[in-house]
């Protein structure tokens, strides 16, 4: 029980205000740290207004990752930006020095990629959080290639010019989709408790409307197929091979988005 006895410590307050002519809105982020076996830091964001305080989120940082309380990766997702963005800065020198694209790409891959990528396997993928993920990689290619948003080159130009340079490289996205896929053929072939937290269901109804997205609806999206085929699948190593290996670069259909 001493294990679980609660410590609380204030240790950073954060206070973003932005004003406007007749209210004032402040932000309060307070980290929390809870110690316990490993130790787990909470961050509680509120705003507050002239009236009333208006609770905006409870984020867990456990082990180097940002986990929210409704289960989502988004918190997740735009720190790994956040941090292979500062990685990628702080390698300007590299980027603006007279080495060969070859070898600042690699570097790319090595340095700031596999900082994106941590654990990744752990995350659901939302339209928004995709469409993130091909803009950082589109803006550090323009950035090892000398091109300005100014140019008007587009990004299939781009990344033609990447293949010119260094032949077929897999998209980034890609990247970030098949550990996902690969864990989850691992863990559907073995029986241990995270194939019954996967796989399980609970009792009780579902609220109404829209379900939220869950872990395994990315891989349903990805590979067209309905959960029991994709059970049947995995149980198959070098099927489900070649089945994540074609579905990781398929993109999902999205409507177009109007320029109006």
């Amino acid at each position: 029980m001493e294990l679980w006895k609660r410590q609380l410590q204030e240790s950073e307050r954060s206070i973003y205000c932005s004003s406007s002519s007749r209210r004032l809105h402040v932000v309060v982020v307070v980290v929390v740290v809870v110690v316990v076996v490993p130790p787990v830091v909470l961050v509680v964001e509120l705003e507050n207004t002239p009236h009333t305080s208006i609770y905006k989120g409870l984020y867990f940082l456990y082990l180097g990752a940002t986990l929210h309380e409704d289960g989502s990766s988004t918190v997740e997702v735009r720190t790994r930006i956040a941090l292979a963005t500062a990685a990628f800065a702080k390698l300007g020198k590299i980027w603006k020095s007279s080495i060969s694209f070859k070898a600042k790409h690699k570097l790319f891959r090595y340095l700031v990629i596999s900082i994106l990528t941590n654990e990744c396997e752990t995350w659901t993928l939302l339209a928004n959080t995709e469409r993130r993920i091909q803009v950082f990689e589109n803006k550090c290619l323009r950035k090892l290639l000398r091109i300005s948003y100014k140019d008007h080159v587009t990004n299939e130009s781009v990344r033609e010019l990447v293949v010119a340079y260094v032949g077929p490289q897999e998209p980034l996205l890609a990247t970030v989709k098949r550990p996902k896929q690969a864990w989850f053929g691992h863990v559907t072939r073995h029986v241990s408790l995270s194939k019954t937290i996967l796989q399980g269901t609970v009792e009780g109804k579902r609220r109404r409307g829209r379900q939220k997205k869950a872990w395994c609806d990315n891989i349903k999206e990805w590979t067209g197929m309905a959960m029991y085929e994709l059970v049947r699948s995995a149980s198959d190593r070098d099927a489900w091979r070649q089945k994540t290996a074609f579905s990781a670069l398929r993109s999902p259909r999205r409507p177009p988005r109007s320029r109006d």
